[in-house]
């Protein structure tokens, strides 16, 4: 997506703006739905859910949209924005469906910026926004939809008000600064409200369990941590086509000079550090660990708060972006953390027979291991694997596979159907209501909306991981820091 218009210049592009409001019935042009409560088992009057699709590029198209129409009728896609009225991408085999188009098909207005959107009559009503926009965008979308949600709540003063929650793609951004306000934003100035960063393997049952496992101390103290991930991507780091997954100053048009160098922007943003197969690829994976391993914002507590970072890099020949990383993390309590990735492995994603990604991550600790990986195609490829010290037993190192010797009912709820003995990482399924991440983000709103609805006390989210945005984004940064300088980089604070 290019940067969003200047005020002056945004316009609406769906004439009508008229929705069901949550708060009182009115009649309405959309078509009317219903949707049942959380507490009744009778369906009841009731309009959908209201979300708005913020950036209608290839993923956009390809996964949200369709998963959110396929959670109708309790869920509606309100409106959708993208400042280009006809999106393109280089990564889609046929033409996108222009703004016009996507506006028909999901029966609701779009917009040219967020700006315009939240300043019309459909913003208040709004339950949830989904931030689908360039990795270096992020910030200025998630911080004008907090805002607003925190706007919502000081006119409401001691009334109930519905909440606005996000679901942003990952990585939160490319900013340490900017991540960082949006962690404290959302989890200390707005903490009612779930702020959701799209790590799909970091919803998995399976990563539940990964979870449950470490926080009951059945590893006893954390050592060390070794994790990799390849993937079939050359095609996408090495073609200049691919401006926002290579160029340093995504937010502009065009590529780099001849020189190789990215000046600075009209508007004094400086070129990123470096951009390429970290922030696009291993973001998955430092997530995931992170989610496993658990944060609360206490040093004391927390497990492998990164505090330095060594890393060498290789770059495409074509576009300068990276596609191959070794990395050594020192962390605050001592465990040592090595992270290593490449875009080098032959195949394709989408080819007859299809090559994924391949992951794994190993956890080290006192009284046992935890190991999970596998190619992210074949759930038959791998396991949550876990092996447990006991010196001098029958039992020392023997292997267990924790997800089909144990019951998770406890732990998972709902979810423990779900559990499958198998090797499940990203969820890129097109088909169906979406991944577990989409899933928490609609059940918050939902919530939500269900309280404001019929003036009930507004549930307290309990889904909010901006913390593991923020982590993944510092080692990130740190790594490029370090493979530009040669030398240790701390990470920024």
């Amino acid at each position: 997506l290019s940067p969003e218009p200047d005020l002056s210049s945004i316009s609406i592009l769906y004439p009508a703006i008229k929705i069901i409001m949550n708060d009182k019935p009115v009649t309405v042009s959309l078509p009317s739905e219903t949707m049942k409560t959380s507490e009744e088992d009778t369906a009841s009057s009731q309009s959908p859910v209201q979300i708005a699709v913020i950036g209608c590029g290839w993923w956009s198209q390809g996964w949200h949209l369709p998963h959110l129409s396929n959670n109708a009728p309790q869920i509606k896609i309100a409106a959708v924005v993208d400042p280009t009225l006809a999106p393109i991408s280089t990564l889609s085999s046929s033409p996108l469906l222009s703004l016009a188009e996507l506006s028909e098909k999901y029966d609701c207005p779009c917009f040219s910026s967020v700006s315009e959107l939240l300043s019309s009559p459909l913003g208040p009503k709004l339950d949830g926004a989904i931030v689908v926009t360039s990795h270096a965008s992020h910030f200025d979308v998630g911080m004008s939809l907090l805002n607003e949600g925190i706007n919502r709540r000081q006119m409401a003063g001691s009334e109930v008000y519905r909440p606005l929650h996000i679901l942003m793609e990952k990585p939160m951004t490319t900013n340490v600064n900017e991540a960082r306000m949006l962690w404290e934003t959302s989890a200390k100035k707005y903490p009612e409200a779930s702020f959701i960063i799209n790590h799909t393997a970091s919803y998995r049952p399976q990563t539940r369990v990964a979870r449950q496992i470490v926080a009951s101390n059945e590893l006893g103290k954390i050592r060390h941590i070794t994790a990799s991930m390849t993937g079939p991507l050359i095609w996408l780091f090495d073609d200049a086509k691919n401006h926002s997954w290579v160029s340093k100053t995504p937010w502009k048009t065009g590529i780099e000079s001849s020189s190789g160098e990215e000046s600075v922007a009209a508007d004094g943003k400086a070129p990123m550090t470096g951009n390429g197969f970290a922030w696009g690829q291993i973001a998955h994976v430092l997530a995931w660990i992170y989610a496993v391993l658990g944060v609360g914002g206490d040093d004391s507590d927390d497990i492998a708060i990164p505090t330095k970072v060594y890393c060498t890099m290789s770059h495409a020949p074509k576009t300068g972006a990276d596609i191959s990383l070794a990395a050594v993390i020192t962390c605050h309590d001592g465990v040592t953390f090595s992270l290593a990735g490449t875009a080098l492995l032959p195949g394709s994603q989408y080819s007859s027979k299809p090559v994924g990604k391949h992951i794994k991550v190993e956890l080290f600790g006192e009284n046992g291991s935890l190991m999970y990986g596998g190619d992210d195609k074949i759930p038959e490829s791998g396991r949550l694997e876990l092996r447990k010290t006991a010196v001098g037993k029958a039992e020392d190192g023997r292997l267990s596979f924790p997800c089909s010797n144990h019951d998770w009912t406890e732990c998972l709820g709902d979810m423990a159907s779900e559990l499958k003995d198998g090797f499940y990482f990203e969820d890129g399924e097109q088909k169906g209501l979406g991944p577990g991440s989409m899933a928490a983000f609609l059940e918050a709103c939902r919530a939500s909306s269900s309280a404001f609805a019929h003036s009930k006390h507004l549930p307290t989210s309990a889904i909010d991981d901006s913390l593991i945005g923020l982590r993944t984004v510092q080692v990130i940064d740190a790594m490029y820091r370090s493979s530009s300088s040669g030398s240790v980089e701390s990470i920024c604070q």
